[in-house]
């Protein structure tokens, strides 16, 4: 099999699986669609993460090999917010009140896995230096936590009523997020050095503002699309206000009513 057509099988058409089998897991209401969407999913991220393997000649496998060193501080990650959400004062889905504690747990250590990736000797390396999409994402991840906890913490200040228990959650995190640029920023790591991490800190910056900017372009344009639409649609029809006949029907059935009257009324 040719490199190119290799490339394809194992890496773009893995990724069309993987996004198309989410939209379609989460977003249909059939079942088989859903499990569809779920064997698609899993399809495409099995492949993506054996690129290093299938396509040992493509610089995209290096995208592969984070993918899988992302696992498992993913799902310590997701399962501890899981246990976290659902252990708490929910109406349905309840869990027992120790499993609080673990998902607590569970959370702490995928922080502590990705810190390590900075700060250990866990930095994804391949094949023999430290993966250049690991650049991207850690940078990337940490200022996108702190832009979304920053801003839940001025939407809870500013909107939420007897919020201050999330509000001080939210204000830890952006700080936590905070001081890891700040410490990345001024420290080298085992293999990250502090002045690769603060342009990558740059560039992520650049990236997060510009992803900013076209959301919040994107609202106005959709406000402004239903603005357009909403003033070139013509006024509803206006009913004629009822004449004494009418006035007169509705006050005997509304007294027949409140009397008890016939059934067929």
């Amino acid at each position: 099999m040719e490199e190119a057509t290799q490339a394809f099988v194992f890496f773009w058409l893995a990724g069309l699986f993987l996004l198309f089998g989410f939209m379609l897991s989460f977003f249909s209401k059939v079942h088989w669609q859903r499990r569809a969407g779920l064997f698609l999913f899993g399809t495409g991220l099995l492949s993506l993460m054996a690129t290093p393997w299938t396509l040992p000649f493509s610089p995209s496998s290096a995208f592969g090999h984070l993918l899988g060193s992302l696992i498992g501080p993913s799902v310590l990650l997701g399962v501890g917010f899981y246990q976290i959400t659902f252990s708490g004062n929910v109406p349905v889905g309840k869990l027992g009140p120790g499993e609080r504690k673990i998902g607590f747990v569970m959370v702490v250590g995928g922080v502590l896995w990705l810190q390590g990736m900075h700060w250990w000797h866990l930095t994804p390396t391949y094949p023999d230096e430290v993966n250049r999409y690991w650049f991207i994402f850690w940078p990337t991840m940490l200022l996108g936590v702190l832009a979304i906890s920053s801003g839940a913490y001025g939407v809870l200040a500013m909107v939420g009523a007897q919020r201050q228990k999330e509000q001080r959650l939210m204000g830890g995190v952006a700080f936590f997020a905070l001081y890891s640029i700040l410490v990345g920023a001024f420290f080298d790591g085992p293999n990250v050095h502090s002045e690769r991490f603060v342009s990558q800190v740059f560039l992520a910056a650049a990236d997060v503002f510009g992803a900013l900017v076209g959301a919040l372009f994107a609202v106005l344009v959709f406000a402004l699309v239903l603005v357009v639409y909403e003033r070139q649609q013509p006024d509803p029809d206006r009913l004629e206000p009822p004449n004494a006949e009418q006035l007169t029907q509705a006050s005997r059935m509304i007294a027949q009513q409140m009397e008890g009257g016939d059934e067929d009324e």
